[in-house]
């Protein structure tokens, strides 16, 4: 004798199975939403930082100004950027010897490390920090 259709276990058994499953996937995705970077505000803030670098680099490159130039006095904090209510920029710079690359030295010395740091918020789903930091040598 040939059947169609459900009997009633399968069809308890799959209501359960269903009722199992389904939370989870809600749960998995609110987790994954909470937890999403906002690539539009990451792009923005990775621009901010990379155009104080490069202000720093011709700084250095612009012979009215020099190595000499480069200190944090002439680069404020700015809270909030020009333009970009939402978004703060910092620029720390550090000075090292020739001989060790990797311990803070009192300058001047011929190697400054420039390091540049941009926060956002309120700008939708998280923003990470970025920092770009570069080595400007007076070489």
């Amino acid at each position: 004798m040939s059947s169609k259709g459900f009997t009633l276990i399968e069809v308890i058994l799959t209501i359960v199975i269903l009722a199992i499953v389904i939370p989870s996937l809600i749960s998995g995705v609110g987790f994954m939403t909470a937890r999403q970077v906002n690539t539009i505000g990451t792009t923005t803030a990775a621009d901010l930082a990379l155009e104080r670098m490069e202000q720093i680099m011709g700084d250095r490159m612009n012979p009215a100004r020099g190595f000499g130039y480069i200190i944090v006095g002439n680069y404020p904090a700015e809270n909030p950027v020009a333009g970009f209510p939402n978004y703060n920029r910092s620029v720390a710079i550090t000075c090292f010897t020739s001989n060790a690359l990797t311990t803070t030295a009192a300058c001047p010395t011929d190697y400054k490390q420039a390091q540049v740091t941009v926060n956002a918020s309120g700008v939708g789903p998280s923003v990470p920090s970025t920092v770009l930091v570069s080595l400007v040598t007076n070489h």
